[in-house]
């Protein structure tokens, strides 16, 4: 699923799911990057380094970046949280350092949640319809 958010006066396009059936997510990335595979939920790409250089990296969750990704310094990061929680939150929104979303609760109803979250590479997770910043629950 594909849906596009303002945040302030800037457009993110987030990607949930399964939206990613062969196509790279979008981002900056692929001006500087090559051979870029997603496997799975995991994007891997030959990145170039400022100084010349190539590295190989991976950016693991990169199917639930609410944001775009980029290359910084051969390494790929998403401009915002990645995480499992793209599987069963929506309407996910960043501001400051706190993520938003409505989220699944595994009744199957739906809670509003947030989580201050410690980095843009750290996964964010829903854990009954609550945001966390840990891989798990």
């Amino acid at each position: 699923m594909k849906k596009s958010l303002f945040i302030g006066s800037v457009l993110f396009t987030v990607y949930a799911g399964s939206a990613f059936t062969g196509d790279l997510p979008p981002g900056s990335y692929t001006q500087t990057c090559t051979n870029a595979s997603l496997q799975g939920e995991t994007l891997t790409a030959t990145c170039k380094r400022f100084n010349g250089s190539v590295k190989n990296t991976d950016l693991p969750f990169a199917t639930s970046c609410v944001g775009i990704i980029s290359n910084i310094d051969g390494n790929l990061a998403c401009s915002s949280p990645t995480g499992s929680f793209a599987r069963t939150c929506k309407n996910a929104r960043v501001e400051g350092h706190m993520l938003f979303a409505n989220c699944q609760r595994i009744d199957g109803s739906w809670k509003d949640s947030s989580t201050n979250f410690s980095g843009f590479q750290h996964p964010v997770t829903n854990c009954d319809g609550n945001l966390v910043d840990k891989p798990n629950c």
